[in-house]
């Protein structure tokens, strides 16, 4: 293996640490924890983190072996100065990267400016902060959980979070989180009303845990908050008898591989038929098009249990790669409701969105950013491109002695899954553990009915729920422990062999199914950790999910060819495939596979790229107002400018329309006479329009008790308005996308044209802020409730 520049550098580094240790281990207890505040102090004096590190990691590595009995290995504390150098450490499963990442984390914590460890799910966020927070603690850093394990419901009121608790938890020296919680918190904490309701501070230093996971795989789903519901239609029930009706080939075509479904000819002569009308696309039947193609989506594309299940009469999301239920999460664009009206549920609410960011965007926001995981070489470049991320691969501790044997392809399902359960009874006989790895729930339950009727007891693990999933993957490595998980089911837990198993050759892990390279090399991780024996192989067969969607046409040809003579001459037992062409094939799917993958997330960054500088100039508009410190004047200053765009959209102004101004815009009371003006002069249309207006605001005040509301109501107004236009904003983007897409067709950049559209829109939306304004300030209904409150009603 050689090594970059950066593990050489941090090579140099090691010898400073380790240099430092005889004298660390030379303290006693209260001499190293007074370590904390005197690196505290030479930062404060001017010296930089790269200077003290080495002290510093010298002072955790000895803590450790005192307060955790583990001391981190050199590989480790490797690990740890790469990613103090913002880059991504590829430490292989079982290297310890939870203690790893103590050292980073604890350097960062000196500066009080708060270091966030990113996790991809909660129970081990929580199982990371309960096992090293004694470590931090000793040493005199705070160290928080940042979310309520018990508040997981956050549909009740009564169960959410406070601001000021979650004050605390930002506010600690080290932090454990989720990558969706931080998002989430970024995008409601930039959605307050009020300062009080805030609760984070500047992003100083994060390391995010499986960096693959989150900025890979979570790269195109952003995170979405949604407010108002959009009106909801009454056409799903239709539409969707509609689809029940239809005849498979005769009235519609479906296209598994493009994940395409459409009416055929004579589909929508029998739509026009059904619902009694001329021309089904005609721009007046627009939406009834619309909710038919939804219907027909919801039917033959997304299938229980699958894409999703049905809980408690609610249609929730599912990852089927791992199990795992995606909770609070929905599809937009109308999709999640045929799906409910499908299931006989009850529709939920068409929601707006009022917020979103990605992963991309959320990082971007932070000082320095470091990530580990055991995968991360094979999309090395994409690191770099997305997130200028170096990665840097770190040795094992101790030699890898896994073997890993060559692919075996099948043609069909049927014959692969036979091979794999025969290849686990060999192994289960010997009384090895097995890890079987399914590529979908779907299948780990056919994997499972396979294994019952050989006998075999075995766990089944779907990622569904974490805690139990943890429990059964630490058991998966006992002698003759047999289990089933699906690709990313336990990751982030250790499987340790039990008594007598590394004799018997340690964990085998059998894939039987075609992964990508990436997540493949993760799973061949589970066994053989720590230099520990252990085996890994792949089943494949021509019939796997990813070889039907993205095959050639020349492997498709071979695929039906097969399949005929199969079926002409049975056979009995599995045969391997071993054309070399069609393993050159394969070798180019796995290619394509890859460059799929990655020009899709590359494709959702520079579409990401227009809402991620409008995000940013958004809420730092949004801060302004927040921080004001003469909010009556402020306001007047909107009220100008709503009004100077008022004027500007006529100059034929007369009496009779200026009144209806006055009554639209600045107040109900009858206007019956007006001064003398010069309808041709705007500026003086203008001046009475303030001085109307300024005779309102001054009423209004004289409602309101103190100072603190009247600033309340007039920073409530402003960021009314703010709020609503950016939900358009939002919601013309999400629609710009579809909008723009055809333009690819015609040799033209799709994304260049979202850009400009999306930046013209931006301007106006700004422009539509200060008219919206005039109303929120002037048309809103003000009351103080018995408890003194301020209640404010916007028209």
């Amino acid at each position: 293996m050689s090594f970059s520049w950066e593990y050489q550098k941090a090579r140099r580094i090691l010898r400073q640490v380790n240099a430092l240790a005889p004298k660390m281990r030379s303290l006693d207890d209260q001499s190293l924890q007074e370590q904390t505040p005197k690196l505290r102090a030479q930062l404060a004096e001017g010296a930089s983190l790269m200077t003290i590190l080495p002290e510093a990691y010298a002072t955790v590595r000895e803590a450790a072996r005192r307060v955790l009995g583990m001391y981190p290995f050199d590989v480790q504390v490797l690990g740890a100065i790469v990613m103090q150098q913002g880059q991504i450490a590829e430490m292989k499963t079982g290297e310890g990267k939870t203690l790893t990442a103590t050292l980073p984390l604890y350097l960062n914590g000196l500066t009080q400016k708060g270091a966030i460890l990113v996790t991809p799910s909660m129970y081990l966020a929580k199982r990371d902060q309960e096992e090293m927070a004694p470590l931090y603690e000793w040493l005199g850093l705070t160290c928080s959980l940042g979310f309520d394990p018990d508040a997981a419901d956050e549909d009740d009121e009564s169960k959410k979070v406070k601001p000021e608790v979650k004050r605390g938890w930002y506010n600690a020296d080290v932090m454990y989180t989720t990558g969706t919680t931080l998002a989430f918190d970024y995008l409601f904490n930039n959605l307050a009303a009020n300062p009080r309701d805030q609760y984070l501070r500047p992003y100083h230093f994060a390391i995010i845990d499986e960096a693959d996971a989150v900025l890979l795989d979570g790269a195109n789903s952003p995170m979405v908050v949604s407010s108002k519901p959009s009106l909801q239609s009454n056409l799903y029930q239709q539409a969707d008898l509609f689809v029940r009706t239809l005849r498979y080939r005769q009235e519609y075509r479906l296209n598994l591989k493009d994940q395409a479904v459409w009416l055929t000819k004579a589909g929508i002569e029998y739509a026009q038929s059904y619902f009694r009308i001329d021309d089904l696309f005609s721009p007046k039947r627009r939406e009834l098009y619309r909710h038919i193609n939804l219907a027909l989506q919801a039917h033959f594309l997304q299938q229980r249990g699958h894409e999703y299940e049905v809980q408690d009469g609610k249609v929730v999301l599912l990852d089927e790669a791992n199990g795992r239920l995606l909770k609070g999460m929905k599809i937009n664009t109308g999709i999640q409701q045929a799906v409910e009206q499908k299931e006989g549920v009850e529709l939920t609410d068409n929601q707006q969105a009022v917020a979103s960011t990605t992963y991309q965007s959320l990082f971007g926001l932070f000082e320095n950013v470091a990530g580990m995981t055991g995968t991360a070489r094979s999309s090395a470049s994409e690191f770099i491109n997305l997130y200028k991320m170096k990665v840097v691969a770190i040795p094992t501790h101790r030699p890898v002695v896994r073997q890993d044997f060559s692919p075996q392809l099948y043609l069909t399902t049927g014959e692969k899954l036979r091979a794999a359960i025969d290849l686990t009874m060999r192994l289960h006989q010997k009384g090895r553990p097995i890890l079987l790895i399914a590529g979908s729930i779907e299948n780990s339950a056919i994997i499972s009915e396979l294994l019952l009727n050989r006998g075999i007891a075995h766990n089944v693990l779907t990622a569904r729920n974490e805690a139990r999933e943890a429990m059964i993957v630490k058991a998966a490595g006992q002698k003759g422990a047999v289990t089933v998980a699906t690709n990313l089911a336990g990751r982030g837990t250790d499987i340790k062999l039990g008594k007598g198993v590394k004799e018997l050759g340690g964990l085998a892990v059998i894939g039987t199914e075609l992964l990508l390279p990436r997540v493949a090399e993760q799973l061949r991780g589970r066994a053989g950790r720590q230099g520990d024996p252990g085996s890994s192989i792949f089943f494949w067969s021509l019939e796997d999910d990813l070889v039907g969607k993205n095959s050639s046409v020349k492997l498709q040809n071979y695929y039906r060819r097969q399949k005929r003579r199969r079926l002409k001459h049975p056979i009995d037992e599995p045969r391997q495939l071993r054309s070399p062409s069609l393993w050159v094939s394969m070798h180019f799917l796995n290619e394509r596979l890859l460059d799929k993958e990655q020009n899709q997330r590359a494709r959702t960054y520079r579409y990401e790229h227009s809402m991620r500088m409008q995000r940013e100039v958004f809420y730092s508009e949004r801060e302004q107002v927040m921080e004001l410190n003469d909010y009556r004047q402020a306001a007047e200053n909107w009220l100008a400018q709503g009004f100077d765009q008022l004027l500007a959209e006529r100059t034929d102004w007369n009496a009779d329309l200026l009144k209806d101004t006055i009554n639209h815009w600045i107040t109900y009371d009858l206007i019956t006479e007006l001064p003398p003006i010069d309808f041709s002069d705007q500026a003086a249309i203008k001046e009475y329009l303030m001085q109307l207006s300024r005779k309102v605001l001054d009423q209004k005040e004289k409602q309101l008790l103190t100072p603190a509301q009247c600033d309340q109501f007039y920073r409530a107004a402003m960021l009314k308005s703010l709020d609503d236009c950016w939900i358009d904003q939002v919601a013309f983007l999400e629609r710009l996308k579809s909008y723009t897409e055809p333009w690819s067709l015609m040799q033209r950049d799709a994304v260049y044209v979202y850009h400009k559209q999306a930046y013209e829109a931006f301007e106006r939306m700004f422009n539509q802020v200060r008219l919206v304004a005039v109303r929120h300030l002037l048309l809103s209904l003000i009351k103080v409730n018995r408890k003194q409150e301020l209640v404010l009603e916007f028209i």
